[in-house]
């Protein structure tokens, strides 16, 4: 007995009506349908989750209390605000996370916040190139609102009071939080649209298309074809209800470095030469001078995890030149570290 006809066999015994019991199957079928979990109102996600229901109402209305926010400084000398939930609000976001958003379709242009993707994966869609032009989303997060997020949700099945609830505990003031660990999926549910549209556009001009998080990329050997088609991109990225952020706007030629999401794609895809650079710096002064000799010359004698800091490099590295990244470790290896 599947779940649908267990839960029909239940409301005839509890003796509900015939109509309620054909309105509870039907919604029940919808979701069941999709591969969603079957949530009747707030008491049943309450079950579910495994949290008391009026604990979980409480977080509900007041979820705006149960955030900090700070800021992280960017390259710009702008900042970036990162709206961090509590502990046990987090706990409930990754709840609906893992049982409720990684069950939508994403599209596969999306190559961020996915597992089995990196920023390499989004790069090597573009390598080889005459031309790779970027273009970045302004204020990506807080450009989704409670109410997409809503219909999110009650698009796909959803009743009002779910998919209120829902919104409630994964949005902050009224907008998706750069934060929670629900954010960077619903963007990339929401984005779906948008980047199927894209995705017809570049086949149109024999481009390729692929977005990673806020950070957009097309990629064409057909130069005029594309300047040609230049302004419809933009448009379709504002008929969406995103802003872009003129100031990221790149054309990168064939006869200059061209990167995607910092990765070089010119020929194949490696890291910048700055950064390996910096990596074999750090190596070769702790061989000369010991670790903690190098660390002192260099006034970050009380740095802490800095074995971790210079092997999570390496391992960046590797992850894109696994041949050059080899050659580090060994050297890394032989250090003599104190832990």
């Amino acid at each position: 007995m599947n779940y649908l006809d267990e839960l029909k066999v239940k409301l005839i015994a509890k003796g509900f009506s015939d109509k309620y019991i054909k309105r509870c199957t039907q919604y029940a079928e919808n979701l069941y349908n999709e591969n969603f979990p079957v949530i009747f109102d707030v008491k049943h996600l309450s079950m579910l989750m495994g949290i008391n229901y009026n604990t979980l109402f409480y977080y509900i209305i007041n979820t705006e209390t149960f955030y900090k926010e700070f800021k992280i400084p960017k390259k710009s000398g702008d900042y970036r605000i990162i709206e961090a939930p509590s502990l046990n609000l987090k706990k409930i976001q990754k709840w609906i996370l893992d049982n409720i958003l990684l069950h939508f379709p994403v599209n596969a242009c999306a190559t961020g916040f996915k597992k089995q993707t990196s920023i390499v994966d989004n790069a090597k869609v573009h390598v080889n190139k005459e031309l790779v032009y970027t273009i970045d989303i302004k204020d990506f997060f807080p450009s989704i609102s409670f109410k997409d997020v809503y219909f999110l949700f009650y698009n796909v099945g959803y009743s009002s009071q779910i998919s209120y609830a829902f919104a409630c505990l994964t949005t902050h003031c009224g907008k998706l939080p750069q934060g929670s660990p629900c954010s960077p999926t619903i963007s990339n549910i929401l984005c779906n649209k948008m980047d199927e549209s894209m995705k017809v556009m570049a086949n149109e001009i024999s481009a390729n298309y692929s977005r990673y998080a806020d950070d957009m990329t097309i990629s064409t050997n057909d130069i005029p074809l594309f300047l040609s088609k230049r302004k419809a991109f933009k448009q379709i990225v504002e008929f969406y209800g995103f802003n872009l952020n003129n100031k990221k706007e790149r054309m990168q030629f064939k006869n200059q470095a061209q990167f995607v999401t910092g990765l070089l794609v010119n020929n194949g895809v490696q890291v910048k030469r700055a950064f390996k650079k910096e990596v074999e710096q750090q190596i070769y002064y702790c061989e000369k001078y010991g670790i903690y000799g190098h660390l002192r010359a260099k006034g970050m004698a009380e740095k802490s995890f800095f074995k971790e800091y210079i092997y999570g490099k390496v391992y960046f590295i590797k992850s894109v030149e696994p041949e050059v990244a080899d050659q580090f470790l060994e050297r890394l290896n032989r250090l003599h570290w104190s832990y």
